[in-house]
């Protein structure tokens, strides 16, 4: 009877080792908020990073919705997803009475980025908007190892947007590009041809890896996962928070 409880507590232990993360109970290190532009990398450009401040000022004082852009080496052991609600809640991103936050997050060594949009702002940067920012406007600089110029592109894409929402313009681009487009939601027929198009891909990948008649008559599921930057990992999803806890100093 000893020895089955032993090996019950060994198997418990072992399975807790394995499937429980490193970070399970524990808080994130979140960094001190510095401004609208946190660049804990070090890749934005002064230049660059004073014309982002300025926009993100511009457009507070118009519409008084915040953005956040950080910029950080990596989120592990947390997933980028985790860190960046706890990030939009520990700063305070939006204000209080209003969530009319947004947070653009960037995890370099991680290859991951993330949108979260507060509750006011999800009509204007819905989760369809916000991966278009992601795959179409930051991640083709991203894949050229020009993080300015993705950055920069998302940033002013999430700044006209809001603008739009409150029925105002912002102009203080600076050194940023201001020729951005407004992103637009794909139509239905769009999306099912992207469907289409994805399942395609996969059965073709499939067939070349592990055999037509295998992906036929075995059993199994398969599962892709969206939003790579490039195929040694980069990854990106769009998501909505409830912000607006306070100012960026945080607090409620």
């Amino acid at each position: 009877m000893k020895s089955r409880l032993f090996l019950l507590s060994i198997s418990i232990a072992l399975w807790a080792a394995v499937f429980i993360p490193d970070s399970y109970g524990q808080e994130p290190v979140i960094p001190a908020y510095t401004g609208y532009v946190n660049d804990f990398a070090g890749v934005l450009s002064g230049e660059n990073k004073n014309a982002l401040t300025v926009l993100a000022g511009e457009l507070e004082r118009k519409t008084t919705a915040q953005i956040a852009i950080v910029i950080i080496n990596t989120v592990r052991p947390w997933d980028i997803e985790d860190y960046a609600v706890k990030l939009f809640e520990k700063w305070g991103i939006g204000r209080k009475n209003r969530d009319n936050g947004v947070l653009l997050l960037v995890a370099l060594r991680d290859r991951k980025v993330r949108i979260e949009v507060g509750y006011g702002l999800e009509g204007a940067i819905p989760d369809a908007i916000a991966k278009i920012i992601i795959n179409d406007y930051i991640l083709p600089s991203f894949k050229a190892g020009n993080y300015n110029t993705g950055i920069a592109k998302g940033a002013v894409a999430i700044a006209k947007l809001v603008a739009k929402e409150y029925n105002v313009e912002v102009s203080e681009f600076g050194s940023l590009p201001a020729d951005v487009p407004l992103p637009k939601e794909p139509t239905f027929l769009q999306s099912i041809l992207r469907l289409i198009f994805t399942i395609l891909l996969i059965i073709i990948i499939l067939s070349f890896r592990m055999g037509f008649f295998w992906l036929l008559f075995m059993p199994g599921t398969y599962r892709r996962r969206g939003g790579y930057w490039y195929g040694n990992g980069y990854g990106g999803n769009s998501g909505g928070f409830s912000g607006g806890f306070g100012g960026f100093g945080g607090g409620l």
